[in-house]
């Protein structure tokens, strides 16, 4: 099996079963603002309730330093193979993600690129990722019920537009489902990353692993809500309900179980990996 072949489920440490053959990989944190508010997210990039949470940066870094950190980590770790940008906002409403992805191809960076996303803004922006040879795209999706996603998001900001209700929940699942197929339709690896709240979303995890599927992620990844914000009095859920929740959604889609839930400033692979 050739090297392309393999990538990523043999050497992406957020898709690969395996753990014997990981590359490493890289979160340059340079995107800021973020265009939605999820009920477990505090919008904070300075603190957290927990250190590994997705979205946590100590600091922001312009486009050129991102450029010249990843190049210097590059030249000492013949492992670090991936670059990705993950936050601590949304990557795709950062004008600063497309310059550090161009800065690092413009230096002739030999790997690959990796982005995650709430997927709002996937669909218009699959063009230009192909461009810069983004190759695996991360979708944070919790569910698929407009219901649902009306509890689950504070507000959206789409077109300019501040939306919040049913508008807003309509929109963003919209929004997500037409990414993730546009995105795989253009050759992308889509994983799609959910936050299980056992309370709010639990009966809407194997439909959700359903419709990902059917519009072209190739695996999921379940984790655990880590309670933080506004909303800190949400329960986590048990490590059996976790366990329960992947095997009935592994029927429909591919699961990931290793899951480190990084932060937005790291870099090597989860588990041995180090802040920026």
């Amino acid at each position: 099996m050739t090297t392309i072949l393999q990538y990523p489920f043999t050497h992406h440490p957020c898709y690969a079963d395996t753990r014997n053959a990981l590359w490493a990989r890289i979160h340059l944190p340079v995107a800021t603002y973020c265009n939605v508010k999820c009920i477990f997210c505090d919008h904070n990039l300075g603190s957290s309730c927990h250190t590994s949470k997705p979205g946590y940066a100590s600091r922001v870094l312009t486009p050129e330093e991102a450029v010249e950190c990843a190049m210097r980590e590059l030249s000492e770790d013949p492992r670090l193979r991936i670059v990705a940008i993950s936050g601590p906002g949304e990557p795709l409403a950062n004008r600063e993600t497309y310059a550090t992805l161009q800065g690092l191809r413009d230096r002739g960076m030999d790997g690959r690129f990796c982005l995650s996303t709430n997927g709002t803004l996937l669909e218009e922006a699959v063009g230009m990722l192909c461009n810069l040879d983004v190759s695996t795209v991360s979708v944070s999706m919790s569910t698929q019920s407009y219901d649902i996603a009306s509890n689950l998001y504070e507000w959206a900001t789409i077109n300019g537009r501040i939306l919040q209700g049913a508008n807003m929940a309509r929109e963003i699942v919209t929004r997500q489902l037409r990414g993730i197929r546009t995105a795989a339709d253009a050759g992308i690896c889509v994983k799609v990353n959910t936050i299980l709240i056992p309370e709010l979303n639990g009966s809407d995890i194997v439909s959700l692993s359903r419709r990902i599927s059917d519009v072209g992620a190739q695996i999921q990844n379940i984790v655990p809500l880590i309670s933080c914000g506004a909303r800190s009095s949400l329960r986590a859920p048990s490590t059996r309900e976790l366990d329960v929740a992947r095997s009935a959604a592994s029927s429909n889609i591919r699961q990931f179980m290793h899951c480190r839930q990084c932060r937005s400033d790291v870099v090597g692979i989860p588990g041995s990996d180090r802040v920026l």
